[in-house]
């Protein structure tokens, strides 16, 4: 897809979904992923496991819309396995919240979807001088891989970083040579994507998570790219907001909660 070069906030909007989406499917190519293309929905499917079970780029009108949650939701009860949708500003009909809370679903986490103009950005945030910030090939495992999900996360990143043509970058943020932060780039929808923030807790609060996201959105501008998008909770919200980033839309998380999945 081309490079977005009309930064409107209704082009910013969509592409802040669109990202999303592609993000979805570089997961639905690894090896123990389904991922199905329904036409009017796309979602992926790993049992219990990483990555999440996820449902985007809903495609429903008004009156199919009851009929068609009530069909993808089917599927993952037969399988017991958790069902994770994203809302976001071109989901339809616009009221599929209404039809995901009528089968049982709760909105579990509400974002801002925030984007940053890339040729406005900011000087390099300083950071304390025994971290480094590194772009490196394989994602680094920040806590031990005890779990099968956290080896599946490891596994999967590491082999997405590899997929042709390549979409994902990893940034480590490392105190003498271990690594205690992460973040990912992904390239999709003409926009640079950050995901997967994440400090060990001992060292938050010291502007490495802010430094790392700096580090991502610079590639993402060498590689030409003219916006950076993210969905933001409330408590990250304020670092992007810093590094230039602004909100210009919701995102919505919904669940399924009956089932489990591994978090």
């Amino acid at each position: 897809m081309p490079i977005l070069r009309d930064l409107s906030d209704e082009k910013l909007a969509a592409a802040v979904e669109r990202n999303q989406v592609e993000w979805i499917r570089i997961q639905g190519r690894l090896p123990w992923v389904e991922f199905h293309d329904h036409g009017d929905v796309l979602r992926c499917f790993a049992g219990d496991t990483w990555p999440r079970n996820m449902v985007a780029q809903t495609r429903f009108t008004a009156e199919t819309a009851h009929r068609r949650v009530g069909e993808i939701l089917a599927q993952h009860l037969r399988k017991k396995a958790a069902c994770n949708w994203v809302v976001g500003p071109e989901s339809c009909p616009s009221n599929l919240a209404q039809f995901l809370r009528a089968h049982g679903f709760s909105c579990r986490i509400h974002c801002a979807g925030m984007a940053c103009d890339l040729s406005a950005l900011i000087e390099r945030p300083p950071v304390s001088e025994d971290v480094a910030i590194e772009q490196v090939d394989e994602a680094p495992a920040i806590h031990p891989l005890t779990t099968e999900r956290r080896r599946d996360l490891h596994r999967g990143l590491t082999l997405a970083a590899r997929l042709k043509p390549r979409q994902v970058w990893y940034f480590a943020a490392k105190v003498n040579s271990e690594s205690i932060g992460i973040t990912t780039l992904q390239t999709g929808a003409g926009v640079a994507g950050i995901y997967g923030v994440e400090v060990l807790a001992r060292y938050r609060r010291k502007g490495i998570g802010t430094a790392l996201v700096y580090a991502a959105i610079e590639h993402g501008k060498k590689l030409g790219f003219s916006a950076a998008v993210l969905s933001a909770t409330g408590k990250g919200e304020g670092v992007y907001r810093r590094l230039g980033f602004r909100e210009i839309c919701k995102l919505s998380f919904w669940k399924y909660g009956k089932m489990r999945q591994l978090d």
